[in-house]
């Protein structure tokens, strides 16, 4: 009696052993698959470099653009003067305000007075001496001269002149004494062409003009010649 009694009792213990062993294994499973998921879970993500994004299967390069490359530069940016948005960032034409005002020269100079009044004279031509209507108070011819022909002529509003003489005197003098005689009366005077050996100067006052040309004779004197013409009326 007490030997089945034993038996039973090691039955019963060794069937406690057994379920105890049943559930520490039950629960070391859990463990171990609840340790394997923490473990994935706090894996590091893969670098970012090179071939991040890439499809499985592709090679490093393919798919992602690499920094720096025309692709991954013009990613960005926009047309020529946009910016990567799609707004312009070119500066705006700068546009001059209209001009109001015409800008004026300075004005023209008003014609002087005609120096000769009344009716011009009649055609004529003297030798030796001055011809009558020669416009004496405007043309003064030098002192000592002597005269080799003057002669005035009409053409319209204006009264040509001309004349020729020696004098003994160079021809600096000869063309200062027209032209102090000249300016004086509101001409003014500038170097005018003349032949080889001769000095010429030609006045003007408006639309009148008065030419000198001035030689040497063989004996020092000074020849000159005189072409000029004169206005009644401002032209």
């Amino acid at each position: 009696m007490m030997a089945r009694r034993l038996v039973i009792a090691g039955i019963c213990l060794a069937l406690l052993v057994a379920a105890v062993a049943v559930i520490f294994d039950q629960m070391a499973g859990r463990t171990g698959s609840t340790t394997a998921q923490d473990s994935s879970t706090s894996r590091p993500a893969p670098s970012s470099s090179g071939t991040q994004g890439a499809p499985a299967g592709a090679s490093p390069g393919e798919g992602t653009p690499v920094s720096g490359s025309p692709s991954s530069n013009q990613a960005g940016a926009g047309p020529e003067g946009t910016g990567g948005d799609g707004q312009s960032t070119a500066k705006p034409l700068e546009v001059l305000p209209p001009v109001t005002a015409t800008p004026s020269g300075l004005p023209e100079p008003s014609a002087p007075a005609p120096l000769i009044s009344g009716a011009l004279p009649a055609p004529g031509t003297a030798a030796g001496k001055v011809v009558d209507g020669w416009p004496a108070d405007i043309l003064t011819l030098p002192a000592e001269t002597t005269i080799g022909s003057t002669s005035v002529s009409t053409s319209g509003n204006a009264l040509q002149v001309a004349a020729d003489g020696i004098v003994a005197k160079p021809q600096s003098e000869v063309l200062g004494s027209f032209s102090q005689s000249l300016v004086s009366r509101g001409f003014w005077s500038e170097q005018a062409p003349a032949a080889d050996g001769a000095v010429a100067t030609r006045f003007v006052r408006g639309s009148d003009t008065v030419t000198v040309s001035v030689t040497t004779t063989g004996t020092g004197a000074s020849r000159f010649q005189l072409l000029g013409t004169l206005h009644t009326t401002a032209g």
